[in-house]
């Protein structure tokens, strides 16, 4: 199912990211002033312009696009939906302005972890025109008239993050930092499961804990991640995410910076196993989630070496 209606006006669009269903959603807020959520990949644009027409929009109809952060599975197509898209203004992180102004640097960081994969992954990276950026401080607000949108600072996975929360149905816009929602259609597994990302290059799994908390004190009662759907209620998503960085940090100790990306990937493969296993769902193999087991591996990898130089 392409477009997935959720309540009050808000509607999920499910980008085909890979090329597969249940891997990422963009959300749509129909209104006085129409609001997108994300936009995937340059590789999702056609996915996601499909799924407004589905909605009964376009994208010349849209007056607010937001983006949670710049890494390319969420905002690497923000460029294209911004030209399809002439009335509406970006709205991101102040750390995330530069980047979708002038992408260069973003894509040379996409090649450093994807390599040669970088462009069929995710497509051209396109500059977004200074004055169409709004930029967006801690707790600052959205206001369309008939919806509001609060943005907070959100670091641990990304500096240049930003979670939204949508007042009218108490929900999160959660991007990457309250973890990725597994469905049975990308995994193939007869049940849905929660775990962290920790990609490269921000991650910090105190900084992250910290933010959970702040988050999870705004009450909100539903979280909208990105990766994919809907939780609900967001307790579910925030105990995962904890569940999933406390396993994370249990791994730390046998590594080092110096470690090969292979130990760092078995070590993280062994506990994913072990948090399927303790939560009731043991698997042969933890397969259907190891391209995020591989990322995951160098965001850690990463973090062991920022730390050991003293750079987080």
């Amino acid at each position: 199912m392409a477009v997935f209606a959720i309540s009050n006006n808000l509607f999920g669009i499910d980008l085909f990211e890979e090329g597969r269903p249940g891997r990422s959603s963009a959300y749509f807020i129909r209104g006085l002033e129409p609001i997108l959520v994300e936009t995937g990949s340059a590789r999702s644009h056609a996915a996601l312009v499909e799924g407004l027409a589905e909605l009964g929009a376009r994208p010349s109809d849209l007056r607010h696009i937001v983006i949670t952060h710049v890494h390319l599975d969420h905002a690497g197509g923000v460029g294209q939906m911004m030209e399809a898209a002439p009335e509406a203004i970006l709205h991101c992180h102040p750390r995330a302005a530069r980047h979708v102004i002038d992408p260069s640097r973003l894509e040379a960081g996409a090649r450093a972890v994807y390599g040669e994969q970088m462009s069929s992954l995710f497509g051209p990276l396109k500059p977004v025109p200074q004055e169409r950026v709004a930029v967006h401080e801690d707790e600052t607000v959205l206001d369309t008239k008939d919806r509001e949108l609060v943005f907070y600072d959100t670091p641990g996975h990304a500096k240049h993050h930003t979670c939204v929360v949508d007042t009218a149905t108490r929900g999160l816009f959660s991007g990457d930092t309250v973890g990725i929602r597994y469905s049975k259609v990308y995994t193939g597994w007869d049940f849905d499961y929660g775990f962290p990302t920790t990609t490269p290059s921000d991650f910090d799994p105190d900084v992250m804990l910290a933010t959970l908390d702040r988050l999870e004190a705004l009450d909100v009662e539903r979280v909208y991640h990105t990766h994919y759907g809907v939780t609900d209620p967001a307790s579910e998503a925030f105990a995962f995410s904890r569940r999933g960085i406390r396993a994370i940090q249990g791994i730390l100790p046998g590594l080092n910076p110096e470690s090969p990306l292979s130990q760092v990937q078995q070590a993280l493969e062994r506990a994913v196993a072990e948090d399927l296993e303790s939560i009731g769902h043991p698997v042969s193999n933890v397969s259907p989630v190891g391209m995020d087991i591989v990322l995951n591996s160098q965001g850690i990898l990463v973090y062991l070496q920022k730390k050991a130089a003293g750079k987080l």
